[in-house]
């Protein structure tokens, strides 16, 4: 088949849907498909072999990414389209073929005009109008109730993307968390397709890092924003109480007061900023453990598929998606709250045969995320479409 990957971030610098769109890109090539990668983010345009057509987008993204993507797609010849983003979503959903696209919802941007579900530091109750009086604070760069003027274009965006969605072949959540509440929201044809994550890849783990790690140290990997919960690093990193210097990879808006959490509660914070996808791998397979601290409804965590894949001890709170990958005590530790995550992290930083075990079983629990395993359930897909 003749397939177009659409999207809006990808891969060299790209967060978790950029990296799981490229591994489905390839995983789909190595099964014999024809594959062409349309996105709006920059970088090379032959990467991996691939082929990748870079569409330049400088202003007014929310409008002007799903058009260029448009326009592309109704200029290439193409057996089936896939969706990785709302921008691109938007896009594909636009033309003639619409029935003929599959849409991955990576996020919760169909529920959600901030994608997060995140509201003042808690999650959002729901999009009713009292709620959106809420959520705007801290999003519109004006106080009440000049801020609720923004509530109309934020309702209006929201029912765009759900009409969208209504015109595509399949919509594929990510994680059984995320087809729930699309289903809630009445948004036909939902199935579950998971993230694919290969093995193999963590061969890069090898390559020499560019990255100064210490012997010992605990590791975080994300953006440093409430939706990650960066504001429970420190707190739990001070309970667990392990004298592990916590070292970051990522940026984000809480990184200065991460920096004086962390005078406050004298831990050591080694902040390395964004990293390449070969340092991030070479710090996971040499963390005593990995603090994945996320208070959103996680829909199906890249970081975490990539820790399993290695055998990275891990430590997380228990939302979304996340128990959909791990299993307490088998090939994580799940968590509740801050002390949890800190008594967890004690436990990992302690144990030597409990981080041998679990790293055993997280191993084994990501041959279910593997290619071979979700490339036909894919396939099956884009030929019901066709």
């Amino acid at each position: 088949m003749k397939l177009v990957l659409a999207t809006e971030v990808y891969p060299p610098r790209a967060g978790g849907a950029g990296w799981s769109t490229r591994a489905l890109a390839l995983g789909l090539r190595e099964a014999g498909h024809s594959v062409t990668v349309v996105t709006t983010s920059v970088g090379p345009a032959d990467l991996d072999g691939l082929l990748v057509e870079r569409l330049k987008v400088r202003k007014h993204r929310r409008f002007n990414v799903p058009r260029a993507i448009a326009a592309r797609l109704h200029e290439l010849e193409w057996d089936v389209g896939h969706a990785q983003h709302s921008l691109s979503a938007l896009g594909c959903l636009s033309g003639d073929r619409a029935s003929r696209v599959a849409v991955t919802i990576r996020d919760h941007w169909p529920v959600c005009f901030w994608s997060t579900r995140i509201s003042r530091g808690s999650v959002c109750p729901g999009c009713g109008l009292l709620p959106m009086t809420r959520c705007v604070t801290g999003h519109v760069p004006a106080d009440p109730p000049i801020s609720f003027g923004a509530i109309p274009y934020m309702k209006l965006d929201l029912r765009e993307k759900r009409r969208a969605l209504e015109r595509s072949g399949a919509n594929l959540a990510v994680s059984e968390a995320v087809a729930q509440e699309l289903r809630a929201t009445g948004i036909p044809r939902v199935e579950v397709i998971p993230n694919i994550v290969d093995a193999e890849e963590t061969r890069l783990a090898s390559n020499e890092g560019t990255l100064p790690l210490p012997d010992r140290f605990l590791l975080f990997v994300g953006k440093l924003e409430e939706n990650k919960g960066a504001r429970l690093l420190i707190p739990a990193i001070a309970r667990a109480g392990t004298g592990l210097p916590l070292v970051v990879l990522g940026e984000g808006t809480l990184q200065h007061e991460l920096h004086l959490e962390a005078a406050r509660h004298d831990v050591e914070l080694l902040l390395r900023g964004w990293a390449s996808r070969e340092d991030v791998l070479k710090a996971m397979s040499r963390a005593t453990a990995l603090v994945f601290p996320s208070l959103w409804p996680e829909p199906l965590s890249r970081v975490l598929l990539e820790a399993i894949a290695l055998g990275t001890p891990i430590a997380a709170m228990r939302t979304g998606g996340t128990p959909e990958i791990l299993t307490h005590e088998e090939n994580g530790l799940l968590c509740d709250d801050t002390d949890g995550l800190g008594d967890a992290l004690a436990r990992l930083a302690a144990d030597d045969g409990l981080r041998r075990r679990l790293a055993d079983g997280a191993r084994e629990r990501a041959r279910a995320f593997a290619p071979d395993v979700l490339v036909p359930r894919y396939e099956a897909v884009y030929k019901r479409l066709l």
